[in-house]
């Protein structure tokens, strides 16, 4: 039986709360962000799909929230500014992929989301934000991330690695990846590929699974094959968990920065490394970091750039 209520967590991570259910009462305004508002009906929803840290008053909880929320809609309003547009056929291919991923069509989808008293229309409108906030952030940050031949170097030379050609042990993998996000906590993420490693257990197919739920993209459409890892490809959690399997065999749900992972060795191998890979290898750690220094830095420039007004006392 479907678990209908983790749907739109284990559909498209990057999903905010749905801001619009069926038609309200007016609701109370508790920011402003430049023309736009943060409702209070939508920070309660936001609330609930963000628990409460270890230690935190609920105050403090509100707020922090809030502060998610606000970011959210400088983000949006610069991608507009900026004329991100999103089309109605990037928006359908962004729900057949919720769909596909639930096993279920997209008109099945529309009659589950009626009866969680959410509308498909304010649905669709989310997504299309989501979209344009990740096309924003590609734009703005394709000229800024880049990397010099000279910080490969001192890259090289502080983590070890001469360039020189060298015979390397390679690992042939694959994964499913769930990132954690608004809709999803650690916990759940957790809890949701221990389900599907069960269901690999089981007999289902790792290949199809990857293809219905994995959070990275361009694995998932190869069932989640990573292709030969050579070493310091993968990150340093990722690389321990490869090491302590044997071939063909299942890891139990881990985590990474990049969010929770079920990995499968499927071969080794030792290879002759040329200078150009173990370098190519370099070059894409450094620009990951650059890439998620870069977008905090984004985030928190457009938040601290945007006019705020807060109607709630509370947060003044």
């Amino acid at each position: 039986m479907k678990k209908f209520p983790f749907l739109i967590a284990l559909g498209f991570t990057l999903l905010l709360p749905l801001a619009a259910h069926a038609a309200k009462p007016l609701d109370e305004i508790v920011a402003v962000v430049e023309d736009d508002v943060v409702l209070r009906s939508e920070l309660n929803r936001a609330m609930k799909g963000n628990r409460r840290q270890k230690g935190e008053s609920k105050a403090a909880h509100e707020r922090r929230v809030l502060d998610k929320l606000i970011t959210s809609r400088a983000q949006k309003l610069a991608a507009d500014r900026a004329g991100i547009k999103v089309t109605d056929e990037e928006v359908d291919s962004a729900v057949a992929t919720i769909a596909a991923r639930n096993k279920i069509t997209v008109s099945q989808l529309r009659q589950i989301l009626g009866r969680q008293g959410q509308s498909y229309t304010a649905f669709r409108e989310n997504l299309r934000k989501q979209i344009g906030q990740q096309k924003f952030h590609q734009k703005s940050l394709s000229s800024q991330v880049q990397v010099t031949e000279s910080e490969i170097d001192n890259y090289l030379s502080i983590h070890g690695g001469s360039g020189k050609t060298k015979t390397i042990n390679q690992t042939k993998a694959r994964h499913i990846l769930l990132r954690p996000g608004e809709q999803l906590s650690n916990k759940e993420a957790k809890a949701r590929l221990a389900e599907i490693r069960q269901q690999i257990i089981d007999g289902e197919s790792f290949a199809s699974l990857a293809q219905a739920y994995s959070d990275d993209t361009a694995s998932a459409l190869k069932g989640g094959d990573l292709g030969w890892l050579s070493p310091g490809v993968a990150t340093p959690a990722f690389e321990k968990q490869l090491k302590r399997l044997k071939k063909d065999q299942i890891s139990q749900p881990f985590q990474t920065p990049f969010g929770w992972h079920l990995a499968q060795v499927l071969d080794r191998r030792k290879q002759t490394s040329a200078d150009t890979a173990v370098r190519e290898a370099a070059k894409a750690k450094i620009q990951q970091r650059k890439i998620e220094e870069s977008l905090d830095l984004l985030a928190r420039r457009l938040r601290d750039q945007a006019y705020v007004e807060y109607r709630d006392d509370n947060f003044e």
